[in-house]
Parts: C-alpha cells; structure tokens; sequence
C-alpha cells in the first residue's frame, strides 16, 4: 500500500486555484487510478467541461454523452456503430461506462473509457469511477 500513499501525496501537490485545472487535475487523478484511456464530462448538449485523456478525441466524444446516457438511445447508438466506420475515432459502446450527475439544476454526463487491451470488467469499475468523478465535481464546483 505505500504506492497508493505515495500517490496520494503526490496528488496532493498537484493542485490548482483554477477551477478548470482543479477539474481537469481531478478527472487526471481518477483515470490513471484505474488505468482507463479517458475520462470526459460533457453538459447537457454535448459541450465538453472537462477531458484527461483521450488523444484528441474528447470533443466527438462529448457531444455524443448526452446520446449515450440515455439507454434507449444508447442501444440503438450500439447498433448503428456495429454499422458505421468512423476510423477508430469513438470506441465500441461496451468500452464505455457512463452516468449522469445534476450539480444546482444543471444536468452533466460523465464517461469512463477503458484501454483497448483491458479486461471486460469497465462496468463495475467504471462506475464506481464515474461516482468518484461526479463526487469531485460537486465538491469542487461548490466551493
């Protein structure tokens, strides 16, 4: 356990008064945590707030969160992308895990992207990464 410890402090340390970077520091913190490719969080049309991670794809990606949270839409999205080749650029719905979290009647979307080569466990961890993402943005959004 000192890994952890010595990874708690250096969190610590990366800290910023910029509530972008705080943002962005955080969703940092969480995604190397559990070895994901990206974490992003979009608002409810699809703007991106914050992205760690991601190569570059975090935009095309946020816009299509608010798609993705609804199950409904989700599952018809996962078929049309059996369909579509978009060049690699979105990865396959099961590589997702996504939720939806309210901060003072604002609706946002958070999803957590598992690394190509991990194992098929993202929907238990993601969400319980997704809970820690959602945790940090009330906290640091309230402040």
């Amino acid at each position: 356990m000192p890994v952890k410890e010595g990874r708690l402090r250096e969190r610590r340390h990366r800290r910023s008064g910029c509530l972008a970077d705080a943002l962005r520091l955080q969703l940092e913190a969480c995604r190397e945590d559990e070895g994901l490719a990206a974490i992003v969080v979009s608002d409810e049309l699809g703007f991106c707030v914050a992205h760690s991670g991601g190569d570059g794809n975090h935009a095309e990606l946020a816009a299509r969160l608010p798609l993705l949270a609804d199950p409904a839409r989700r599952r018809a999205f996962a078929d049309d992308d059996d369909d579509d080749d978009d060049g690699g650029l979105q990865p396959p719905a099961a590589a997702l895990a996504v939720t939806t979290f309210s901060i003072e009647g604002a609706r946002l979307h958070a999803c957590a992207v598992k690394e190509t080569d991990a194992s098929t466990e993202t929907s238990a961890g993601g969400a319980a990464v997704l809970a820690r993402v959602a945790s940090g943005f009330i906290r640091l959004l309230a402040q």
